[in-house]
This record gives C-alpha cells, structure tokens and sequence, in this order.
C-alpha cells in the first residue's frame, strides 16, 4: 500500500467504511489496554467513553450511508457531548462526582417510574429489588449538600480552544436536534421514490465524525494514569491527516501494531507519582 499522499480528502463511501473499520478495531487495542492497565474510576470512565463514541461513529456511517444526513448530524452531537463531557472532567478531576451524579440520575428515574401508579405494576420485578439494594447508596449521596452539573458545551470547548467545532459541530447540529420548519423535506422525497433511489448526502459529517472519535481517544489518552506509546498517538495524528489529505499511512502504523505481537503493550502503567496525562513513551 502507497503512503503517497493524494491531497484529496475521502468522499466515497467503500473508502470511509474501511477506514472505520480500521478505527474500529485499533479502539479494540486501545480498550484491551484500558482493561488491564486501568487503575480505577478514571480510567473505567474513559474507556467507556471511547468505546461509546466508536459504537456512535459507525451508526453515524450506517445512517448516512441510508440516505439521512439529519440524523447523522443528531447522533454527531452526541458524540461530541462524549469529547466535551471527558475533557471537562480530567480538567476539573470530577470523575467520582459524575460517578455520584449518574447513579442519582438513574435512581431517580427508575423510581418515578416505580411510584407511577399506571406503570409500577408493569415494572420487572428485578427493576424494584435494584431499587432496593441501590436505596442505602442513594440516600447517603442524596444527603450531601452539593450536587454536580452537566458542563456547558461552549464554555467547555471554547477552553479547549475549539470554539469552531461548537459552532460548526455541536451548535448547528442542534438545528437538526429541534423541529425546524424544512424538517422532513428529504424523507418526504426519500419515501415517494424508489427504494433504489438513494441519493449519498454530503459526507462532511461522517468525516467530522472519525474526527471527533479520534479526539476522543487521544483524550483518553490524555485523562488516564498509563504512559501510551508514541505509535498509538501516530495512528491518531495520521488518520487526521487522511481526512484531510488522502493519504493512508495510518493502515500502515495499525499493521506496525498488530505485527509487534501478542506480547506488545501499547501502554504501561504509570507510578502515582506521575499523575494523570502522563504522556507518550
């Protein structure tokens, strides 16, 4: 394979879908990383985050490639929430108190549907012995006197220097989130026309996606206590640079990868002198 640069970014289909899959799997490597290396909350907390975002990359794709940019855009907002939400918390070290805020949320909402008299007798019955073991939890939690907020996205990205990818990702996204008065216009088309007639729409969202997602993994990378190695910083920098350009060289590094063995670890933990982002190696 050429590492030739095209200077012409990706726009087919057949090319992003190998691309993705290629992602797809060098975020399985780096979650294999994550499960033996983590060391606790943090760690746990990223690698779900990344393994998420990868899931709502390749449904971004799948959509699109259906037909439905607007969709695409929706599910493209949520993976920037992932991107926004773990930059602010390494920044503000407030992994333990979205621990809290999460189990609160989920408690909460499965006891208004418990306590809901339509709904509480068509409840599984294992969804109230959860509620049960959970209550000592919840009330200790519940009882502190300060709770934790969602981030404001553009506060967040505008310290992240990203002010653009609101504006231009999350913010317009958010057109396609809310009723808007062209809503449906391309489905209505879409519905009247033969099932074979699907026009591919502009694939400056699935492109925006991989971007993101290889965001998101670098601030993994960057949020956890492992010292990862300079090649899986290469991958990221240079599937960037194939959306931009053309040029593969990132299939290369991920065959550079898989070739170095079983034995080869792409990170290593770090001592607790080191601190969180401790970096490459």
């Amino acid at each position: 394979m050429t590492t030739k640069s095209n200077v012409s970014p990706p726009v087919e289909p057949e090319v992003f879908q190998q691309a993705i899959e290629t992602l797809r799997v060098y975020t399985g490597v780096v979650l294999l990383s994550f499960a033996q290396h983590g060391q606790g909350l943090r760690e746990t907390v990223a690698r779900n985050f990344v393994a998420r975002g990868m899931s709502c990359t390749q449904s971004i794709f799948a959509v699109w490639k259906s037909g439905s940019e607007q969709d695409s855009w929706i599910l493209h907002r949520s993976l920037l929430d992932r991107l926004i939400h773990l930059h602010h918390l390494g920044e503000t070290d407030g992994f333990a108190d979205f621990d809290e805020y999460s189990f609160l949320s989920m408690y909460e909402a499965r006891h208004q549907l418990l306590s809901d008299p339509d709904m509480k007798s068509k409840a599984p019955p294992n969804l109230k012995v959860l509620q049960r073991t959970d209550k000592p939890r919840y009330d200790e939690i519940s009882a502190k006197a300060a709770r934790w907020h969602r981030p404001k996205a553009e506060d967040v990205a505008r310290k992240m220097d990203l002010g653009f990818i609101y504006r231009f990702g999350y913010d317009y996204a958010s057109t396609h989130v809310h009723p808007m008065a062209s809503d449906g216009e391309s489905d209505f088309t879409a519905l009247i026309s033969s099932p074979n007639a699907v026009t591919i729409p502009d694939a400056t969202v699935v492109s925006n996606s991989i971007l993101v997602q290889s965001m998101l993994i670098q601030e993994a990378f960057n949020v956890s206590k492992m010292r990862w190695r300079a090649i899986a910083y290469d991958f990221l920098d240079q599937i960037r640079m194939f959306l931009g350009t053309g040029n593969p060289q990132f299939y290369l590094t991920f065959l550079k990868i898989g070739r170095a063995g079983p034995d080869f670890q792409l990170c290593e933990p770090t001592t607790p002198n080191d601190g969180a982002g401790a970096g490459r190696s």
